[in-house]
């Protein structure tokens, strides 16, 4: 039987913006040891909000100063697990994001959606889904039946009732133009994929996704080098997509697998050169240059690490 395509909405968006950095990152396994500072504040804040809603999930919304500081440190004590995870198996140049600066942003997030007890009712924390793509119209069989079976997966951070309607909510950190994010951020695949495997795998008859961003930001002084004052800002804003929406989105999914195969099938992995410079300089921008055979690279600076999605903790 031929292996199923497995493929989650990071490894499709890797895929997408440069084929050789999905065949180092995710076909070979080669990790930078030098980590991202907004990943891991990323992955914190995450952790952070996961701690703190599980608790109200288990518990209900805190009616005392004594449940709410129970509250608040669940929430800060997964944060700080996944924080020293990240930095246990990584090396990080430290900014301003580091964990004090989670901390203070959470604290700024809770008086900004201080009435949420009001109306929202946590139905699920942290939920991984596996999602068969089968078709469902003439150009999608017309894909499909040429590949081996396509399982689409994910992790949904938290899905809520609010106003008698059931929403999925996903937490995004930035520190870049928060207009500028939400405006990408409808026509997002992950969120529109969550729409669609929400309902196919996991029965959530949903009104949408609500993206739940926070940035934050600081500049760096030119002539002492240090940081001023951290700037937080949130929104969460309701993105809502239609069954063509959603038609669209899956058919462009089924189309990277198609292209994910011939690469596999072919060995052919270009550089996209476009993108070398998204964010600041590729972590393996410096692997590229070498041109050479993957049995050839130095690979000082990287090791070995695969990730999953649905294995991970």
């Amino acid at each position: 039987m031929t292996n199923p395509i497995i493929l989650d909405n990071t490894k499709r968006s890797t895929f997408r913006q440069c084929k050789m950095k999905y065949f180092l990152q995710h076909v070979m396994g080669q990790q930078s040891d030098y980590g991202s500072t907004a990943i891991r504040y990323g992955t914190c804040w995450h952790g952070i909000q996961e701690g703190y809603y599980q608790w109200i999930k288990e518990n209900g919304w805190p009616t005392s100063p004594t449940e709410n500081m129970q509250a608040i440190a669940a929430g800060l004590e997964l944060g700080k697990t996944k924080w020293d995870k990240e930095s246990l198996t990584k090396q990080f140049f430290d900014d301003y994001k580091n964990f004090n600066t989670a901390a203070d942003a959470f604290s700024y997030f809770l008086d900004e959606f201080a009435g949420d007890k009001e109306y929202l009712t946590i139905l699920a924390t942290e939920t991984k889904f596996e999602c068969p793509i089968e078709p469902e119209n003439e150009a999608e069989d017309k894909l499909l039946s040429k590949l081996p079976p396509i399982i689409f997966t994910g992790r949904i951070d938290l899905t809520v009732e609010m106003d008698h309607l059931v929403w999925i909510l996903d937490f995004k950190t930035t520190g870049w133009i928060l207009d500028k994010v939400i405006m990408k951020a409808n026509r997002s695949p992950q969120l529109i994929g969550y729409s669609y495997a929400g309902k196919k795998v996991l029965g959530l008859d949903t009104s949408g996704c609500l993206a739940s961003f926070h940035y934050v930001g600081a500049s760096k002084s030119k002539k002492t080098g240090e940081y001023g004052p951290t700037r937080y800002s949130f929104r969460r804003v309701p993105q809502l997509y239609t069954d063509e929406d959603i038609a669209a989105w899956k058919l462009s999914f089924i189309d990277t697998c198609r292209e994910i195969k011939y690469s596999m099938d072919n060995n052919s992995w270009p550089e996209s050169f476009d993108n070398c410079y998204d964010y600041g300089a590729c972590q393996y921008l410096r692997l590229c240059q070498q041109h050479c055979e993957y049995e050839r690279l130095n690979l000082k600076g990287f090791h070995e690490e695969f990730w999953d999605v649905i294995e991970e903790e």
